[in-house]
């Protein structure tokens, strides 16, 4: 009876978290943007801008979600204990919502600002139900939102491509722009390495096809800033691995120096690579973009314009590149938007995401540390040249997610990997050496009757009474 109780209880709660993530995958979809958008654009024939009222309700929708799966969350917290969070990325991410909250006293268009900033707060809640999900869920969350959104694109240009590919013949399949398509590829391609790892043969058959499929949207989308993305943050994310397999094989030694050659390495391409394309358009248009909203910054420091409304504002996006109404960085974006009111949390989440992923990766190396790592090092990536903190983006609620649900996995073991290796090289060390030492000489007097073991009185039962305590 008690072994079914167990079981029920087991299944009942497998269910409740396959909900969850259920739930927040397709929270984080409609985040995504394209597909609702697509909706009202060419399903319903209107505007597809954010007030329109086949738009905001969806939004409205998943913050609801969002703040639904955290209460869930927390009335769960009597019958279990909840995984704890980094209290200062608790801090930062409440801040962040707050500000933008409160940016709606003197935004330049306070009636968008209030209800924009309000589901800002559902998405913060949803970030936080993803934190509070266990690594494997956390991470099929993920990858279930990148097959959907690669899968769904995909029928989309077999089926219309008059509606799957932009004016150049690139594929943006449910989405506005190849842009916005190719991360959503990227992280698939990471999802597919990720569960291509699994030991069941139909989940790594299917991890293959959302890694090819994705590869596949990926190129069909032609985002430069998506490839560059995705290969540094490969690059990035398998140098800790890198480092502990050598430890094992060669010692720590040996690991550090191969470890800091592939570091440097790879810095040097990169610094190469970038003084190649340093006068492209692409990067050249997004730093005249810089410039141009510097000047704008520099009038309203403190507390910017209001959250999420400056691109609304016609008076001060003349210049033809301020009409594509995007900083191109998400930095830069906060800026505008709440000043340094903003950008001091913005950074502090941005920080711990990657310090939290990165120390995870470093003292528990597993393909879900793994991915993690690869995903913030790509997000971060992608928000250097795009404002993926704004359009009620998925990007900043992963981000936020990573920065909340670091400390709990960090701290669960102390001691890194690293450390953890190198004293398991020591011990083979000193066994080694006691091996080859050679024996002692016997003592010429000595005697030849062998040692005999110490004899028990009988009924001393103390040392077996021990025993079966210990054994218990």
């Amino acid at each position: 009876m008690l072994l079914l109780i167990r079981s029920r209880r087991t299944v009942a709660v497998n269910t409740s978290e396959t909900v969850k993530v259920v739930v927040a995958s397709a929270a984080l979809i409609v985040f995504t943007n394209g597909p609702v958008l697509l909706f009202s654009k060419s399903v319903l024939d209107r505007t597809g801008r954010w007030e329109d009222l086949a738009v905001w309700p969806f939004l409205a929708a998943a913050a609801l979600a969002g703040a639904a799966l955290a209460a869930w969350d927390v009335a769960g917290a009597r019958r279990r204990s909840l995984k704890a969070t980094d209290p200062v990325a608790a801090a930062a991410v409440g801040w962040f919502a707050l500000a933008a909250v409160a940016s709606t006293l003197w935004s330049a268009d306070p009636a968008a600002t209030a209800w924009r900033s309000a589901v800002y707060v559902g998405m913060a809640l949803l970030a936080w139900a993803i934190a509070r999900l266990d690594t494997r869920d956390a991470t099929a969350t993920v990858a279930l939102m990148a097959a959907a959104a690669v899968a769904a694109s995909l029928l989309l240009i077999a089926l219309r491509p008059d509606l799957g590919l932009d004016a150049n013949g690139y594929w943006k399949g449910v989405y506005t722009n190849r842009n916005s398509l190719a991360p959503l590829a990227a992280i698939g391609v990471l999802a597919g390495i990720r569960f291509a790892l699994e030991s069941r043969r139909v989940l790594r058959a299917a991890a293959v096809g959302l890694a090819l499929a994705s590869t596949a949207a990926l190129t069909g989308a032609g985002s430069r800033t998506a490839w560059v993305s995705l290969i540094a943050a490969l690059v990035v994310s398998s140098l800790p691995l890198l480092h502990h397999l050598v430890a094992q094989r060669r010692g720590m030694s040996s690991a550090a120096k191969i470890t800091a050659a592939a570091a440097g390495a790879s810095a040097a391409a990169a610094a190469a690579c970038l003084a190649a394309v340093w006068n492209v358009p692409t990067l050249s248009q997004r730093r005249t973009i810089w410039s141009l909203v510097w000047d704008r910054i520099s009038d309203r420091p403190l507390a910017g314009y209001g959250f999420f409304t400056f691109w609304d504002i016609e008076e001060l996006t003349q210049h033809v590149l301020l009409r594509r109404g995007s900083a191109h960085n998400s930095l830069v974006e906060v800026a505008l938007g709440l000043g340094l009111l903003g950008v001091v949390p913005f950074a502090a989440i941005v920080i711990l995401a990657a310090r939290n992923t990165g120390l995870a990766l470093w003292r528990r190396p597993n393909a879900d540390t793994w991915m993690w790592a690869a995903l913030v090092a790509f997000l971060l990536m992608e928000n250097v040249t795009e404002s993926f903190v704004l359009w009620f983006s998925y990007s900043w609620v992963l981000l936020m997610a990573a920065a909340l649900r670091g400390r709990a996995r960090v701290d669960a073991n102390p001691a890194p990997a690293g450390e953890a290796v190198a004293r398991a090289a020591r011990e083979r060390s000193e066994q080694e050496r006691e091996a080859l030492r050679p024996a002692p000489a016997a003592h010429p007097h000595a005697g030849t009757e062998p040692a005999r073991a110490p004899r028990v009185a009988q009924g001393d039962t103390s040392g077996a009474r021990d025993g079966a305590m210990m054994v218990e």
